[in-house]
């Protein structure tokens, strides 16, 4: 007879009946840190799930990532899993260790019966767009360390500026660029919205590919939509791998790779090949980078001897800082995929150098665009929230000021202005007076003085 775990797993219903029926523990903790409640919705199963709750299992169990049933069946879009669950009393604001609660893969992947169902049953949509929010500046500004967000019962939760999802990632960046090519801000950039929609397509063709990465798909039966993907070109390859993510992309007989790694600060960040060996560059192939665990040797060394990469030319744009890797790298692909559309499509009229410019102009106008748009919205949200999230909302803000704002620069001296104005005479100056006491008083650190300095054109403190 298999165990209680494998017997759920497995989706034996003779079996889980058995071990009930014989006094087991329907709470257990499985070696893995999994309830069998938990179980059962990482298997998609509603029978079982709801024998398991009949027989007494509680809906609240978590595991050893925070995550409760409810955030696994909403991980597999099980409507009726998801009402089953909130039936026993599941908690739809739940959050796991990293303080993501449930309502936030709804959002993100546009699911909208999935999220009306939870919203319904009092899942918190602020809560949820705080902890967005919270990431999608810890990623634009590169912040390092930790933010606070409140939950319905105004309870602080943790989350972590850094580390998103790579499917999530393609989809924001996409629509960022999008709403970027509608903007105002923009006009000046019309001649070439034919290159960034094209660059948007691919996004989108990338981020759904990466969706089919998602355990419960059945990659056969999807098999023929995944090929007709890849037969599109220009194509971004998403790639994660021992921790890190990265995007590969192939346009014609040009191959690029796009790391922005913090280690390789020294080196250039987008390297062009041109592809010797396209015979072993199969769907097949391509497939299995990106639904196939691969390692770090592999990515880095191996493939380069697979398909005899020989280097073209390179595009410099800063490394990321902090541990946003999926990000950083969706990001590169747009100035790549700019480069060579540019590059093929006017090809020798124009010395490489000039295109070059012209992409690096691109994407950082639509990157501070983009900066300043999120900002806003933080200032925006700060000015409309009560006391509690004010103080969270203030935290962020002061985090943006003391990491990421030069006073040398010419833009983030906007920003200076915009935050110091707002947090100097706010009840919660008390977070810039603890950045200066840790970093400038106890023990003065450049970042330290640095921001010392232009509060002091503030006469603060």
């Amino acid at each position: 007879m298999l165990t209680f775990a494998d017997s759920i797993l497995e989706e034996n219903m003779h079996d889980v009946r058995q071990w009930v029926a014989r006094g087991v523990d329907v709470n257990q903790i499985d070696p893995y840190g999994f309830t069998p409640l938990i179980e059962a919705a990482i298997v998609n199963n509603v029978e079982i799930s709801q024998y398991l709750l009949e027989a007494g299992a509680s809906s609240l169990g978590q595991d050893v990532t925070g995550g409760t049933a409810l955030h696994w069946a909403v991980e597999n879009n099980n409507l009726n899993l998801t009402r089953l669950l909130l039936k026993y009393h599941a908690d739809p604001n739940a959050t796991n260790l990293a303080g993501q609660p449930v309502l936030v893969m709804p959002i993100l992947r546009r699911q909208q019966a999935l999220k009306t169902l939870l919203i319904q049953a009092d899942a918190s949509l602020l809560f949820a767009q705080d902890y967005i929010n919270t990431k999608l500046l810890g990623h634009v500004f590169e912040l390092v360390g930790l933010a606070s967000i409140v939950n319905p019962q105004n309870h602080y939760i943790d989350v972590d500026f850094e580390g998103f999802y790579l499917p999530v990632t393609l989809d924001l960046i996409s629509h960022a660029l999008a709403e970027f090519q509608n903007h105002f801000a923009a006009r000046k950039w019309r001649h070439y919205f034919g290159v960034s929609q094209l660059i948007i397509d691919c996004l989108s063709r990338a981020r759904e590919l990466i969706q089919y990465q998602q355990y419960r798909v059945d990659k056969k039966k999807v098999n023929d939509r995944i090929e007709a993907l890849l037969a599109v070109d220009p194509l971004i390859i998403p790639v994660g791998y021992e921790g890190h993510a990265i995007t590969f992309i192939k346009f014609g007989e040009w191959w690029v790779k796009c790391d922005r790694r913090e280690d390789s600060r020294l080196f250039d960040n987008i390297m062009f090949y041109r592809i010797n060996n396209p015979q072993n560059l199969t769907t097949n192939f391509i497939k299995s980078l990106i639904y196939v665990k691969q390692t770090d040797n592999f990515i880095n060394h191996e493939l380069d001897h697979l398909l005899d990469l020989q280097p073209i030319t390179e595009l410099k744009i800063e490394s990321q800082i902090s541990g946003n890797c999926s990000w950083a790298n969706v990001e590169a692909a747009i100035p790549a995929l700019f480069f060579m559309i540019l590059l093929q499509s006017n090809e020798g009229e124009k010395p490489d150098d000039y295109y070059k410019t012209l992409t690096l102009n691109f994407f950082h106008r639509w990157r501070d665009w983009n900066k300043e748009r999120l900002l806003q919205f933080c200032i925006q949200s700060y000015n409309e929230a009560d006391s509690i999230r004010k103080a969270c909302k203030a935290e962020i803000l002061a985090a943006i000021l003391f990491q990421r704002c030069d006073l040398d620069n010419r833009t983030d001296r906007d920003r200076i202005e915009s935050i110091a104005s707002l947090l100097i005479s706010s009840p919660y100056n008390y977070i810039l007076k603890n950045y200066l006491r840790v970093c400038y008083y106890q023990n003065i650190t450049p970042a330290g003085k640095r921001f010392a300095e232009f509060l002091k054109e503030y006469n603060f403190p």
